[in-house]
């Protein structure tokens, strides 16, 4: 099922998607987003929203504006003109594909049909929307038609976005249209802003036809050659009044107006398919457009059409998955492309820091219905996009069981960017390189590499001087050094840090012989500097106007720094291997477990997972769910301590010190034992700004810290276990006790010392469940928190789905904009996808296999009735209006397309489904490959279910008695692992070389034959 159709389209619940901007490595990226209404097309463009060749309108707004600023088709026959696609009708059909989208019309009255299909350019240096029309006559008789087709309204490049929406009336002065027999070329004059310095503009955006037969056409870019005088551009009066040939000899002056970009022609449609295909884009110069223009063609672009389907099954092909659902096999698909485009896809290269993967076609969510996110897609070759840290980490926590030898490249790039406090910066703006070598000679190459510089801006240098990519760029990469790029952002939320043990626990999972060297071989972790710095409480605990006391401006800014740089001594980052880093990350967590010793406290002006939530931080909230999460990684981390004792591990003098003076907190009292922590951890901070030392101690000497953090969290998970039956999530402390302070903030408030605190529990959410439940596997609560959770209003009964909290409505406003949303809209009480299926999946992981797969009937999309969900079923929304939602009509429906982390979710699903709990294991020092997938009968396909194992290995499992493999009568009766057209048998694992050769994705086929156990008497 890997295309999707809805009649009559037009009439169906609005929704908005977008083409997935993939370009192939070496094309040009166009973000492209369309909606259910007219032809699709809402807008598109290069870069980001400045870069916009069709406006950018929010989903409100381009529902109503696509069909008339659009693109446009009227047909004309026997004098009269028809405009297909305007009315909504039931000849209507869309077609929705990973690597294309189109719709039909059958209008029987005309006797003809037409199809539209929109694709974006591969693998081409210019950026592109391929438009592809196709005319068929139904009538047994020629047809003499005549034709008007384009896009309504075009923008030149370099409009700003914000400019535009501001003075467009304005900004039409620039705007010119260069008109040729192969092309319209749009752009403006000069540069718009109000400056001294101006400068002319070459680049520029285009539109150009081409035919599958000749015939006498023209372009249109003055309007009034098709509506007159009606500037509503509802109806074609001119068409109307005026054949063809009358048009194409009138003279267009598209000048102080927005243009149009049409082609008008006509032709004889005989029996045969006609074909017109129109390219719209945008090209840095005129001349690389000449050049395209001489050598494009209807085979030309039906060709890059079917290159364009081969790259994207080429890529959901790394999980090309069959099972008995195929609504499910391509749902996969569907789901590991959309996570690719938040994460990106690894290209390995080997460089002077070892193995690192460039991720390419990565992208920050942003769409018409997700106006507020500022997107970027970098128009280059090898083009990598922005995005947030816990975005692009959750995303990639899956890389391994695809690129394996990723070795630990995910967690070298975050965990650098992990700085000595704790936090880490927001904003992630992908890895640039600095060449070290002395290999090259030519010296415009050198003038490239004599600065930071990106794989794609050497790709475009080496193609245009017609030498080869790979090895010179392989060569070039091995002798630099890569540079994490990343910026401040706009605040440190708490939960960040919880996504890096998902990365490390596939690392365990694919290298459990390379544990070892993964904490303590390499001292290559930086520590990042931000020019922000989370405030000591006498700075931002104050009271405000209505007497309440509160934690505001909790960050501060250091103008001296606007930039953000490594924590250096002499002049050189200071490196610490993995352990020395995940060490400070955990001392500086802990100790800001909240006054009660119980969730870890929102004190830097964010909070964690719900953003909605961004009023908990004033209200001294602390957060549960990641106190879980530390708990998880410190248990983590003691474990290596022991297994390891004698290994060195590199930290920071103050990190140490920090360590060795926490020993000595007295945990009789909670609040003071807060107050002492917290006055340490200020303390602390404080001392970063001096100059740091790195230090060298053995494992063994952190084994009683981590044994005294590991007892006060096991305390804090009791603590929060007697709150509720459901575990909290959110807790908030109200000051009963206080000195005012003669200082105050740059409102005018005084700050104050706080003396005691009283717990308020906020309502439940999903959430705190959701991070337990994962890590309840051999624990009976289990199935006490699943019941509990089930009966609770965090499950909506109507629908079978769960939802992100329970009411709201007797909570303070001040908790966030959540308590400002409507009931069951967005992170209110709706069903979160992403924190829907994070529960899900903590069902699976805790062994929950019959209530899972109970659970993903309602639960996942592809599951769901099309006309409820209003969109595609095998596309992710963000979040789904439940039964408590105000409008009926929204019941069930999802809003906002695709890019959610629920496709993260839905990956690890996957893995955990078809590979098991461990796919690999280190035993009597060998490798040992052991799958125990965890899979309903029902999946089984003729008593078979295939996937693929590391993109490229086909992985069988053979089930003829049609058991649950997670049952306990079940077992692996044989594996066979076929290798160069030998076959190798085993019992139930595979050890040794071939273990290895797998992981090397060096055999073929691995086939797994399930059997149910005899029964014994």
């Amino acid at each position: 099922m890997d295309s999707f159709q809805i009649k009559d389209y037009q009439n169906k619940k609005t929704f908005s998607s977008f083409l997935s901007g993939i370009a192939g490595k070496e094309g040009i990226p166009l973000w492209t987003f369309y909606v259910n209404r007219g032809q699709l097309m809402a807008s598109f463009g290069v870069r980001d929203k400045n870069g916009m060749i069709m406006e950018f309108f929010p989903a409100n707004q381009a529902y109503m504006y696509t069909p008339v600023i659009g693109f446009r088709t009227w047909v004309k026959v026997g004098g009269k003109v028809y405009e297909f696609f305007k009315e909504a009708n039931q000849e209507q059909i869309l077609n929705v594909r990973r690597d294309q989208v189109s719709i039909e019309e059958t209008n029987k009255d005309l006797g003809i049909h037409i199809k539209v299909t929109y694709f974006t350019l591969p693998n081409e240096h210019l950026a592109s929307l391929v438009r592809k029309v196709e005319l068929t006559n139904l009538t047994p008789s020629e047809l003499d038609i005549e034709v008007i087709d384009g896009l309504a309204q075009i923008l030149p490049s370099g409009i700003d976005y914000g400019g535009y929406k501001a003075v467009s009336n304005l900004l039409q002065s620039w705007m010119e249209v260069k008109t040729t027999k192969d092309y319209s070329f749009y752009k403006l004059r000069a540069s718009t802003a109000d400056s001294s310095e101006v400068h002319a503009v070459f680049d520029g955006n285009f539109y150009m036809s081409v035919f599958s037969e000749k015939v006498d056409h023209t372009y249109i870019s003055d309007y009034r050659l098709i509506f007159d005088q009606d500037t509503t551009l509802s109806k074609p009066n001119y068409f109307i009044n005026h054949s063809y040939d009358e048009i194409k000899n009138e003279p267009q002056y598209s000048v102080n107006m927005v243009a149009s970009a049409m082609s008008a022609y006509k032709v004889t449609l005989k029996n045969e398919v006609f074909k017109h295909i129109s390219s719209i884009g945008y090209t840095k110069n005129e001349a690389d457009l000449i050049n395209f223009s001489k050598n494009v063609s209807t085979k030309y672009f039906e060709d890059k059409e079917i290159e364009n389907l081969e790259i994207h099954e080429s890529i959901v092909n790394h999980i090309d998955t069959v099972t008995n659902h195929e609504v499910l096999n391509s749902y996969f698909k569907q789901s590991y492309l959309d996570n690719l485009l938040r994460g990106g896809t690894p290209l390995l290269y080997e460089t002077k820091s070892g193995m690192i993967g460039y991720h390419i076609y990565s992208r920050k969510h942003g769409d018409l219905e997700r106006d507020y996110n500022f997107f970027s897609l970098e128009p280059n070759f090898y083009s990598q996009g922005n995005g947030n840290f816990r975005d692009i980490l959750q995303n990639r926590r899956n890389d391994l069981y695809f690129f394996p030898k990723l070795n630990d490249s995910n967690i070298f790039q975050f965990v650098s960017l992990i700085s000595a406090d704790g936090y880490n910066p927001l904003s992630i703006e992908g890895l640039k390189f600095k060449y070290a070598g002395k290999n090259v000679n030519d010296q415009a190459l050198i003038d490239i590499l004599s600065k930071e510089f990106t794989p794609g801006e050497v790709v475009n240098y080496l193609k245009s001087n017609n030498l080869d990519v790979e090895s010179n760029l392989n060569n070039i990469l091995k002798e630099s050094e890569p540079i994490i790029k990343a910026s401040f952002g706009e605040g440190y939320w708490e939960d960040h840090f919880t996504y890096i043990d998902d990365v490390i626990d596939a690392f365990y999972d694919i290298y459990p012989d390379k544990v070892n060297e993964l904490w303590f071989k390499d001292a290559k972790y930086k520590y990042f500097v931000s020019p922000a710095k989370v405030q000591p409480r006498h700075q931002k605990y104050v009271i405000n106007k209505a007497g309440q006391i509160r934690q505001y401006d909790a960050i501060s800014h250091d103008h001296a720094k606007p930039g953000s740089d490594w924590l250096k001594a002499n002049n050189q980052p200071i490196e610490v291997n993995l352990f020395g880093k995940i060490l400070t990350l955990v001392i500086n967590k802990a100790l800001h477990l909240d006054p009660l010793g119980i969730g870890l406290s929102y004190e830097a002006n964010k909070p964690g997972w719900n953003d909605a939530m961004n009023g908990l931080p004033g209200l001294f909230a602390s957060g549960i769910s990641e106190m879980i999460e530390l708990r998880k990684l410190n248990k983590r981390l003691l474990n290596v301590a022991k297994l390891y004792p004698d290994n060195s591990v590199y930290i920071l003098e103050s990190t140490n010190q920090l360590l060795m003076d926490s020993k000595h907190i007295d945990n009789s009292n909670d609040f003071n034992n807060w107050d002492l922590r917290m006055n340490l951890l200020e303390s602390y901070r404080d001392k970063l700004d001096a100059p740091q030392v790195r230090i060298k101690r053995p494992a063994s000497h952190y084994i009683e810290n981590l044994e005294l953090i590991d007892k006060t969290l096991d305390s804090a998970l009791n603590k929060a276990l007697k709150l509720d039956k459901v575990i909290p999530t959110y807790l908030t402390y109200e000051v009963t006790d206080y000195d005012v302070l003669e200082t105050k903030n740059h409102a005018g408030f005084n700050h104050v010392k706080v003396k005691t605190f009283k717990l308020h529990q906020i309502p439940n959410f999903l959430e705190g469940p959701a991070r337990l439940l994962k890590n309840l596997k051999s624990s009976d609560l289990k199935h006490d928190l699943y019941k509990n959770v089930r009966a609770s209003e965090l499950y909506d009964k109507t629908f079978n789905f769960y939802k992100t909290s329970v009411d709201l409505t007797n909570e303070s406003p001040e908790i966030g904009r959540i308590h400002a949303f409507t009931k069951g809209w967005l992170e209110r009480e709706s069903n979160f996808l992403h924190m829907g299926y994070k529960y899900v999946y903590a069902m699976l992981k805790a062994g929950l296999y019959d209530e899972f797969y109970e659970a993903i009937e309602t639960n996942f999309v592809c599951f769901m009735d099309p006309e409820v969900y209003g969109r595609p079923i095998t596309e992710n929304s963000t979040f789904i209006a439940p039964s408590n939602n105000p409008d009926p009509k929204k019941h069930g429906q999802g809003f906002v397309s695709r890019l959610t982390g629920s496709t993260a979710e839905v990956i690890s699903m996957w893995k955990t489904m078809f590979y098991g709990d461990q796919l690999f294991g280190f035993e009597n020092e060998e490798l040992v490959f052991k799958p125990k997938p965890n899979l309903s009968h029902k999946l089984f396909k003729d008593g078979m279910v295939s996937v693929k194992l590391f993109t490229s290995i086909q992985l069988n499992y053979f089930n003829e008695d049609l058991i649950d493999t997670f049952d306990k009568n079940a077992s692996i009766e044989k594996i066979e692992v076929i290798q160069s057209g030998t076959t190798h048998t085993f019992n139930n694992r595979v050890s040794g070389k071939l273990a290895i050769d797998i992981r090397n994705q060096n055999v073929d086929t691995i086939n797994v034959y399930i059997k149910k156990r005899k029964e014994t008497k």
